[in-house]
């Protein structure tokens, strides 16, 4: 049930059926204000979205109320009742559960030992009770309806697999609230139905959930209401429905008239840049051939699993092919590291940015310009002053929201992130660009920039491989789209002649 509109445009919450309440919670960083008196009201069976701009206080509000943080001011209630949460584990204890974003999981261990981390089943005498262990992970990945090797480590498993197990760990409590923080970044379009499904039989079973995502279409989809924090303020909390669409949420997240432009798709092709022949990796993807023309930007879509992120890193050298021909420029190169692929005019965006796309303890600048360190050395010696100008000039040109070239980049929203990650790539000159989901965990805002910076590389003369799990990204950006199932191209589509349906029949 939604809860009716207020004279002033918000929205209430039925207080007899509140479950949780945050009352102007403020939590500064230093001299930042990250949260500025914050409120906020849940309801038992709701779903309730939470949405802004990276940098907004989405993330901040969610580890204060999961006990990863502790706010200056204000008050928590569940309930009805005021209570202090002192950690993650006491948080646990009180009904709390948390999705996180980014993969909490023990690599070392087994899908069964995190889902039940903390709380493994134990015999009389005190040992790891593993047929137990294993038999109640298995009766709870039954239950959510989702498909997992329990005895597989986790370090083993692809982005999405990893995904699957936080959210059955996050469920196999009993929680009264359930927080989760951008769960479907890595979900393909099957796993994102399932955790729909999962969501809405919660909702009925009266949980109540924080749904946190920058993807407006799954928040219409899946929430009853929305709350918008901009500059670590809550500008409203609004029934979804009606007048309140995906335009007015967005001009609420930006706070302007916003008109969402997709930039000029670039004329392409021109000259070949790289070509690749019969590519394969076993178990990964098969038999791949296509090519990439200056000016051009070619899709690579394809459900979790197809083969996209495994092709983009064997181009790269990450990983080794066990056969096919790869050419840059006209010429058979032999790529067997990410040195080798940079010699050849070749850059790797990797859609694990905090992993694999920057150093999150490094300062700024030190990421942007660690590929290209030593064009900035002479006679042995690092001309900083150099270095310092290019960096900042880098700042300037994507629009890097930060304190200055020293900041560390964890302290950065996500979206700031991403571009300095792109900002690292940028830097290095290159021809051909493979970009793996370039846009996943940002906000409309960050997301229209980076389309921008991709066009701007195109038209320019770049190739761009743009892999993509967001089909209106592929269909407004792209000059053709690759379409991968089962680790094979099983299309090679014109945007202008293809619809999302077309698109999506031939990744499944």
């Amino acid at each position: 049930m939604r809860a009716g509109r207020s004279a002033a445009g918000n929205v209430g919450s039925d207080r007899s059926r509140t479950m949780l309440e945050t009352q102007k919670i403020t939590k500064d960083f230093g001299g930042t204000r990250a949260l500025d008196q914050v409120s906020l009201s849940l309801s038992q069976g709701e779903v309730h979205a939470l949405v802004g701009e990276n940098g907004a206080g989405k993330s901040t509000l969610v580890k204060i109320i999961s006990g990863a943080l502790k706010p200056d001011s204000g008050s928590i209630l569940l309930g009805g009742s005021a209570l202090r949460i002192d950690s993650p584990h006491h948080a646990l204890r009180l009904g709390i559960s948390v999705v996180h974003q980014q993969s909490s999981l023990v690599p070392g261990l087994t899908v069964a030992e995190n889902i039940f981390l903390g709380r493994v089943p134990t015999t009389s005498l005190g040992v790891v009770d593993w047929s137990k262990l294993h038999r109640n992970a298995v009766e709870l990945l039954d239950r959510l309806d989702l498909s997992l090797e329990v005895h597989r480590r986790a370090g083993d498993l692809d982005a999405a697999s990893q995904q699957i197990t936080e959210i059955a760990r996050a469920l196999s409590v009993s929680a009264r609230v359930l927080i989760m923080d951008e769960p479907s970044a890595v979900l393909g379009a099957s796993e994102l139905a399932r955790l729909f499904a999962i969501i809405r039989k919660l909702k009925a079973e009266g949980t109540a959930i924080i749904y946190v995502s920058h993807r407006l279409q799954e928040v219409f989809e899946i929430s009853d209401r929305a709350t918008v924090l901009k500059d670590g303020r809550a500008v409203g909390t609004y029934a979804l429905g009606g007048e309140v669409d995906a335009s007015f949420l967005i001009r609420k997240i930006v706070g302007s008239e916003w008109v969402e432009r997709a930039p000029e798709r670039p004329r392409g092709p021109g000259a070949e840049l790289l070509r690749v022949e019969a590519l394969t990796k076993n178990r990964s993807f098969k038999k791949v051939s296509f090519a990439l023309h200056s000016g051009e930007i070619v899709g690579l879509a394809g459900l979790v699993g197809a083969g996209r992120a495994s092709l983009c890193k064997a181009i790269f050298g990450a990983v080794p092919v066990d056969g096919g021909r790869i050419y840059a420029r006209g010429k058979p190169v032999r790529i067997h590291s990410p040195r080798d692929a940079l010699a050849h005019g070749i850059a790797y965006l990797s859609r694990d940015r905090h992993n694999e796309g920057i150093v999150l303890s490094q300062p700024i600048g030190t990421n942007i310009t660690f590929p290209i360190l030593s064009r900035f050395v002479f006679g042995g010696v690092l001309r900083l002053r150099q270095e310092n100008r290019f960096v900042d000039g880098m700042i300037g040109r994507l629009r890097i929201r930060s304190k200055g070239r020293g900041q560390p980049a964890a302290q950065l929203s996500g979206g700031n992130q991403q571009k300095v990650a792109l900002a690292k790539w940028l830097s290095t000159r290159a021809g051909v660009f493979l970009l793996d989901e370039p846009t996943v965990g940002i906000d409309v805002g960050a997301k229209s920039q980076v389309h921008k910076i991709i066009a701007d590389l195109a038209m320019h003369g770049a190739a761009i491989l743009l892999a993509s799990s967001e089909v209106p990204e592929l269909l407004s950006l792209c000059n053709r789209v690759l379409v991968m199932n089962k680790g094979v191209v099983v299309g090679d589509l014109s945007p202008g002649a293809t619809t999302e349906e077309d698109l999506l029949r031939l990744a499944t």
